[in-house]
C-alpha cells in the first residue's frame, strides 16, 4: 500500500509532495522473502497491521503569501507492484487570510 499526499496553490503548483510505503510481512520490496533478524525488523517496521489504523503525520510548509492549498491524499493498493487501485482518497481545500 502506499500512501500519497500532495499539496497545490490556487494556480496548480504543486508545494508539496510525500509518500509513505507498506509491505506484507516476509516479502521486501522486489517481492522477495527475507529471513534474516536485522531483515524481518525491517520488514514489520514498514508494515501496515492488519484490522488495525495507522495515523501519519506531515509537515507542511508554504510561503506567507500563500491565500490557498488544496491537500489531496490518496491510499493506493497494490497487487503485484504495477498495478495500483485508489482505495480511499480525500481532498481538502484551505484557506488562509493574509494580514
Amino acid at each position: 500500500m502506499v500512501l500519497d499526499v500532495t499539496a497545490k496553490d490556487s494556480n496548480g503548483n504543486e508545494l508539496f509532495k510525500a509518500e509513505k510505503k507498506y509491505f506484507e510481512i516476509g516479502v521486501d520490496t522486489d517481492r522477495d522473502m527475507r529471513y534474516g533478524a536485522w531483515q524481518i525488523k525491517e520488514i514489520i517496521d514498514l508494515t501496515l497491521p492488519p484490522m488495525q489504523t495507522q495515523k501519519e503525520q506531515f509537515l507542511l510548509n508554504f510561503d506567507s503569501d500563500t491565500e490557498e492549498v488544496t491537500i489531496d491524499v490518496k491510499l493506493w493498493y497494490y497487487i503485484n507492484g504495477k498495478s495500483g487501485h485508489v482505495v480511499h482518497s480525500v481532498s481538502e481545500t484551505l484557506e488562509y487570510e493574509i494580514d
